[in-house]
């Protein structure tokens, strides 16, 4: 055996290129000597470090076992033994790693280096204890692959701040949260001995990280916040991601020095640790982008409000490996708050970062709409995709072919006989003028409705009540002629309950279903919101009866949205497309109307589905849209002001199970409402919607579609039989 080292550069010496773990695992002698000169002395990072056979790093030598016992395999001892050997690894890689960096900074503080010294000789500790703990259990070190990731993001770091922010407070962070969890799943198997190693790994481990707290903290610039200057310090792969464990361990972080904000901003981060992620885009202009035309269309303002405001409900349509690509990254408070829902809280990057992702792979793009524009933004990075798909702008070329077009979805109606309402294409004023007559009989309203081929959420159409058309008629009409060569003409149907289809189609064409949402839209037929949980309680036995038989409303829009997705898909689309389609009442009865238009993008009613998971069995949620005048309107000073009247009868009550956590009350923001400046999306849950109505009006919020003033005729409240 070798002797003891009495220098910091022999003790170094020996751990990083003795082969063997007896020799790396001698501990110096107390009170060992720095004998640097001031001047460094020549060095050069290995490759790898000195291992005995069987416990090298090199991969393509390995044959130990990979899989990582799962909780529910923890009342074996062999597989504790294995948790244990991976703890093991990381402690005799950060032994190696610490011994680069006393070789390479022999100039860094006497201070950082002799708090390395001591660092290192309480992991050698933790290694012993580990190896005999699993001796103890039946394994010997070296039977699971020894996994050398963080020796490759460490070994060639350029100075003791990078080596501060990697080490202590990253990869000694994480062992926080992995020590504190397996500390109690062995406590719960009745394993008390691995247990307390665990519990006196992680009591040390306080102290590692708060070595490199202390030390990053006098070398860092200050000129940001500390979370901010630790993830700039970092080299990807090397993320903040990689800082957390399992169980979040806030106590131990306080312990370490680390502030309350850093801990927050931290508990809500996340990056992908190997997956690939998608990156999502709010670009809610690209149809009328795609209508304009033109690359260098400008979006207006209240898209650009509208962009800005919402960027952020892309998160809840990704996954927490995902990127959500934004104008202002949303608050810790915030991103807090949906974490509390059970979302999953993707990477969030702005958008004028974006070149920064020239280092990592990438899954896909996922803009809220695929637009000339939008292939143009992720040009420069379609070398990083992962599997490059052969067609990644999946519009027509031109606007008249887009899939977008209304008149696209009308002849896909009339292709698969989905109803027998009559849609013209008049191309002129004169033949409109005939149209309007020929279809007001058709109308149960009396009511002919003229749309623009290209429009969202309600706008770009007008409804003409009366047999003649009046001036201002006829100058819009016209100037929609004048863009398209014609516009749709349809009678206005009495509608009664708002749908919207779902489904996703792959790059094969294959259609995967996801399910239906209730909408609602105001007195004009725009979008206001969605009614998710138990969205049809107030409709009564009757259209509950037309809804799930077997061959009723439900498997009607199934089959529709299955059979448009294949037309899609023809067309050259590929990705998310919602179906809209409402429910109107005739002479005979209620009818379905199973396809009205297609949505080929991300939809509010996708997000409604995802937003429905989080709401418990039976419970009920009103997802509205508020405008900054209706807020006003009501009274508020702002959003964040509109809010908290909202919360102040109806109070949060959030349940968690073992996999996730289900809302049964409260009032929720889903964009950032101290950032929203002109739309803030607000869910309240409740019982009923009756309840969640009336938490509405309680904040001054009121909707004709509710209050049944505009729809006498709809009673949205009556009984269900």
């Amino acid at each position: 055996m070798a002797a003891q080292p009495e220098t910091i550069k022999s003790f170094a010496e020996l751990v990083l290129y003795s082969p063997g773990l007896e020799s790396k695992l001698l501990a110096p002698i107390s009170g060992i000597l720095d004998s640097h000169t001031n001047s460094a002395w020549p060095f050069l990072t290995p490759a790898l470090p000195a291992r005995t056979p069987g416990l090298t790093l090199d991969r393509s030598k390995k044959t130990g076992e990979n899989t990582f016992p799962t909780r529910s395999k923890l009342s074996d001892g062999r597989a504790r033994g294995l948790v244990l050997h991976f703890f093991a690894n990381h402690e005799l890689l950060a032994l190696e790693l610490m011994a680069v960096a006393l070789l390479k900074w022999p100039d860094a503080p006497e201070g950082f280096r002799r708090g390395l010294v001591q660092t290192m000789a309480e992991e050698q500790n933790h290694m012993r204890l580990y190896l005999d703990r699993m001796k103890d259990l039946g394994v010997e070190f070296g039977e699971a692959n020894l996994n050398g990731f963080f020796w490759k993001c460490m070994k060639d770091l350029a100075s003791p701040m990078e080596f501060a922010a990697a080490m202590s407070m990253t990869f000694e962070q994480a062992n926080l949260d992995f020590a504190l969890h397996y500390e109690h799943l062995f406590h719960e198997e009745g394993d008390q001995l691995s247990a307390a190693i665990m519990r006196q790994v992680r009591l040390e481990e306080i102290g590692h990280v708060k070595h490199g707290v202390t030390w990053f903290e006098r070398w860092r610039p200050k000129c940001e916040r500390l979370f901010k200057e630790w993830q700039e310090t970092l080299h990807f792969p090397m993320t903040p991601a990689r800082a957390k464990g399992i169980t979040f361990d806030r106590e131990g972080r306080l312990a370490a020095g680390l502030p309350t904000d850093f801990i927050d901003e931290l508990y809500v981060h996340n990056q992908s640790k190997g997956r690939p992620p998608r990156v999502f885009w709010f670009n809610p202009g690209s149809e009328q982008e795609i209508e304009a035309g033109d690359l260098s269309w400008t979006p207006p303002k209240p898209i650009q409000a509208l962009t800005s405001d919402y960027g952020s409900l892309m998160a809840l349509l990704g996954h927490k490996s995902d990127i959500v690509l934004v104008d202002e990254i949303p608050s810790v408070e915030f991103l807090k708050s949906l974490d509390d829902m059970g979302f999953e809280i993707p990477e969030f990057m702005r958008k004028t970062d974006l070149k920064s992702l020239n280092t990592r792979k990438i899954l896909s793009f996922e803009p809220w709409g695929w637009s000339p524009a939008a292939d143009e933004f992720f040009k420069p990075l379609k070398p990083y995709l992962l599997n490059p798909p052969e067609k990644q702008d999946r519009t027509p070329p031109t606007a008249e072919d887009s899939i977008f077009s209304k008149a696209f979805a009308a002849t896909i109606r009339e292709k698969l006989s989905l109803d027998q309402v009559s849609t013209l294409r008049p191309p002129s004023v004169t033949e409109a003028a005939t149209a309007l007559i020929k279809l007001r009989l058709k109308s149960p309203t009396m009511t002919v409705v003229f749309k623009a081929p290209f429009s969202a959420s309600g706008r770009g159409m007008i409804r003409v009540k009366d047999d003649t058309l009046t001036d201002n008629d006829k100058i819009w009409i016209s100037s929609v002629i004048d863009r398209h060569g014609f516009i749709l003409a349809e009678p206005w149907l009495d509608k009664k309950v708002d749908l919207s289809a779902h489904i996703d189609i792959d790059h094969e064409g294959t259609i995967k279903f996801l399910g239906v949402t209730r909408f609602w839209t105001d007195l004009r037929g725009q979008y206001r919101g969605h009614i998710l949980g138990r969205p049809f309680d107030d409709l009564g036995s009757e259209f509950l009866r037309l809804w799930h038989a077997e061959n009723g409303w439900y498997a009607r829009l199934q089959k529709t949205a299955e059979q448009v997705g294949h037309e899609a898909f023809k067309a050259g689309y590929y990705g998310p497309l919602g179906i809209d389609a409402f429910i109107y009442m005739t002479d005979s009865g209620p009818e379905l109307r199973p396809m009205i238009e297609i949505n080929p993008r991300w939809s509010m009613g996708r997000v409604a589905l995802k937003i429905s998971q989080r709401l418990a069995a039976k419970h009920c949620g009103l997802w509205v849209h508020v405008s900054a005048n209706e807020m006003k309107r009501a009274g508020h000073k702002s959003f964040s002001d509109l809010c908290q009247s909202l919360r102040g009868s109806h109070a949060e009550k959030i349940a968690e199970n073992e996999n996730s956590r289900l809302i049964h009350q409260g009032v929720f923001a889903l964009n950032d409402q101290g950032q929203a400046r002109q739309s803030l999306a607000i869910l309240i849950v409740g019982r009923d919607l009756s309840e969640c109505y009336h938490v509405l009006t309680s904040g001054g919020l009121h909707d004709e579609h509710f209050t049944g003033t505009a729809r006498s005729s709809h009673c949205l409240f009556g009984p269900v039989k």
